[in-house]
């Protein structure tokens, strides 16, 4: 398929330079015009606080007191008080420095421009300031020009009469001569800013041209690949950009002529591709996420290295490539420690012209089906066991109704011969223990049916915190509870009293003379416990992938632990290593909770003892954490 070249030469280094060129321009006017603001401001506002200084301290100076005495220019107080502001006005270095009455009419001034109580034409070009002074305030005005072009401004200052009263208003005038120094700044500002533009220009031009050349290569390149012909490079070698770019241009190229990454990326079985000297080339999503590894760490290394601890995966890796990708499909676990099990197919990765590239290992991760398939055998087993148990329940419970009521007669009849009732009571005894063993063999084979409703499971087990308090204090076991209130769930109530009962009787029985046990109640997310249960350990529970909200109920003893022979066997009927006891407690805990669309499992704490943990879904009800 051919492409057609599109025109182009030439336009990228023109729009280069002109967009940098109108780019540097708008940063030319934008900095200079804030620079003249700025130092506009800065030269105003310190111009003002000077003259603000000058006027207050001359009208400290100024006999207010004699002002209303004043007839004219040719009054000896006028000529006084002239020759008073002239000696200020040179003191200053002020322009003119005058006394205004509060109707802005000047009374005298150091230069004698203004006749005797001449309207002042200067406040009238900003009155405000002027105000301020009448009532009492010392201001500045704003910058202006007068008749002889220069710029100016006035400082006002009150003159205060003996009764406390403003009786005229002093105004100190001066020029501002740094306008004449901003102006030429700016002038040499802009001058210095073209003439750096057009030797920018300059540059970017003269540089520009050695871009050129590498870009069109890459475009002739990129057309090429368009029409099919994956097997375009571009030749340019640097080491600035323009060299990364190539080299990325290579790379990318390089793998368009073997495969389409975004349909790699997408797909949910893992993909390994490494070349014949055994170096990774391919490693997408999915494979990163099964072996947990990032990406970015194993491309481009070989995979004795990539893979350094997967021992039994770069083993398989291993004999693929000395099989030359024809091995039989296989199933390896990575470690014994926290089985992972995972599914390997190869085949050998084939050019455009057939010839073998690589070795293409396609796998899987099987661990859950594995988990799934182990729990269906348990929970077949666990149904054989019940059905077994339920006949010899029944065929057991029928002799023991007759042989009870056989020593109840018996008793009778042996009447006051005590060693004879004695033994017939020993008789009733054992028959009643018999009895109970019927009767968990019976709760165990029955099948689970729930009366479930909503129901706060807070509140079902500090209802039972009593009753596991009493059998702690005979222990002399201390009982806490933490817990979050209220916590609702789909519960059958009595079901879940008595899994939990159970597992706190069995903590009571596991922790020493002084000991504690704690039962905690909390709300997870399904990301959030997954997250609890990797920080555990915990490899055997599985919350469903539809329930968002979850409840985990946990019971922790400070007894011995759970021996690690014994940790596989912790829910298998019948089996316990206590002396009293049938060894269904456990089991009846995992019926319903399971019942219950949840899990239990047991483990060891770090700091020592044993927790049984029971997760079950959760209503979205918001709860508060309360501890006793």
């Amino acid at each position: 398929m051919k492409v057609r070249k599109p025109f182009f030469r030439g336009s990228v280094l023109a729009e280069w330079v002109s967009r940098t060129l109108f780019v540097g321009i708008v940063i030319l006017f934008v900095y200079g015009g804030f620079a003249y603001y700025v130092s506009k401001k800065t030269f105003d506002d310190e111009m003002g606080n000077r003259l603000l200084v000058i006027a207050r301290l001359t009208a400290g100076q100024t006999q207010a007191d004699w002002l209303p005495y004043l007839a004219g220019k040719e009054d000896t107080l006028y000529r006084k008080l002239q020759a008073f502001l002239d000696q200020k006005k040179h003191e200053s270095q002020a322009r003119n420095i005058f006394i205004l009455d509060e109707s802005g009419r000047v009374l005298v001034d150091a230069n004698g421009q203004y006749e005797f109580k001449e309207t002042n034409w200067l406040k009238d070009l900003d009155p405000e300031p002027f105000k301020q002074a009448v009532q009492g305030n010392p201001s500045v005005s704003i910058l202006f020009s007068e008749r002889d072009g220069g710029i100016y401004k006035i400082g006002y200052s009150p003159l205060y009469l003996k009764n406390g009263r403003v009786g005229a208003i002093l105004g100190v005038e001066a020029s501002a001569n740094f306008m004449d120094g901003l102006t030429q700044f700016a002038k040499i500002l802009f001058v210095i800013g073209l003439v750096c533009l057009f030797l920018m220009g300059g540059l970017l031009y003269a540089f520009g041209r050695r871009f050129i050349a590498p870009i069109e290569e890459m475009a002739d390149a990129s057309i090429k690949i368009a029409e099919g012909d994956f097997s375009q490079r571009v030749g340019f070698t640097a080491t600035n950009e323009l060299g990364a770019l190539a080299h990325a241009f290579n790379e990318m190229a390089k793998r368009l002529q073997t495969h389409n990454e975004y349909i790699l990326e997408s797909m949910s079985n893992g993909l390994l591709v490494v070349d014949w000297r055994g170096t990774v080339t391919s490693f997408n999503r999915a494979a990163s996420l099964i072996l947990e590894i990032p990406q970015g760490e194993i491309l481009g290394r070989h995979y004795l290295e990539a893979f350094e601890h997967y021992a039994v995966f770069s083993e398989a890796i291993r004999t693929r490539l000395a099989q030359r990708g024809q091995g039989e499909d296989a199933e390896i676990n990575l470690s014994e420690e926290s089985p992972k099990f995972l599914r390997l197919r190869s085949a050998p990765l084939l050019g455009a012209d057939g010839q073998e590239l690589g070795l293409e290992i396609l796998f899987s991760d099987e661990t859950q089906v594995r988990k799934l398939q182990a729990q269906i055998k348990a929970s077949e087993k666990m149904a054989t066991i019940g059905e077994l148990a339920a006949g010899i329940a029944h065929e057991i419970r029928n002799p023991l109704g007759a042989m009870k009521g056989f020593t109840e007669i018996l008793s009778k009849k042996v009447g006051h011969q005590p060693e004879a009732k004695e033994m017939v009571s020993d008789i009733a005894g054992e028959i009643e223990i018999l009895n109970k063993i019927v009767t968990n063999f019976l709760i165990f084979s029955r099948p689970t049916t729930l009366d479930a409703q909503d129901a706060d499971a807070a509140e079902v087990i500090l209802a039972l915190l009593p009753l596991v308090q009493q059998e702690a204090s005979q222990k002399g076991v201390s009982v806490r509870w933490e817990g979050e209130e209220p916590m609702w769930l789909l519960l059958d109530v009595e079901q879940f009293r008595r899994a939990v009962l159970n597992l706190a009787l069995n903590a009571v029985q596991a922790s020493p003379k002084g000991g504690q046990i704690t039962l905690c109640l909390r709300r997870f997310t399904r990301a959030e416990l997954m997250s609890f249960l990797k920080k555990l350990g915990v490899s055997n529970l599985f919350p469903q992938e539809t329930e968002p909200q979850w409840c985990g109920f946990w019971v922790d003893d400070e007894g011995p632990g759970i021996a690690p022979d014994n940790m596989a066997k912790l829910f298998t009927p019948f089996y316990t290593t206590k002396t009293e006891g049938f060894g269904l407690g456990l089991s009846i805990t995992r019926k319903i909770a399971e019942a219950l669309g949840g899990q239990v499992a047991g483990l060891n704490r770090p700091e020592g003892g044993a927790r049984f943990l029971m997760i079950l879904p959760a209503l979205k009800i918001k709860s508060e954490v309360r501890t006793i």
